[in-house]
């Protein structure tokens, strides 16, 4: 099978994804498989920062110690909560 009829088979079954039930399966998983990976990454992200603002002085210890995990534990808490309201959010469909 060459990338043509690849590219052609998806093209062909591109409308599978965008039902309803794979739109929600998408989002669980993402809440549920994705963010808590991405998370574990993040803390040991901060984590290392905290570490290495100790050798740091002046606004680059307050970047390291405060603002860049601020900033990431926030991201992370507004995608978790978006994600939350679209998970529990169900599908309205449209009237005829």
């Amino acid at each position: 099978m060459d990338i043509e009829n690849i590219k052609n088979e998806l093209k062909e079954h591109v409308l599978d994804s965008v039902k309803d039930e794979a739109k929600a399966a998408t989002m669980s998983w993402l809440k549920d498989k994705i963010l808590p990976a991405a998370k574990e990454i993040a803390e040991t992200y901060t984590a290392a920062l905290k570490e290495s603002a100790a050798s740091e002085t002046g606004w680059n210890k307050f970047r390291d110690t405060v603002f860049l995990p601020t900033l990431v534990d926030g991201a992370f808490w507004l995608f978790d909560k978006v994600l939350e309201k679209m998970v529990a959010v169900p599908a309205v469909k449209e009237s005829a």
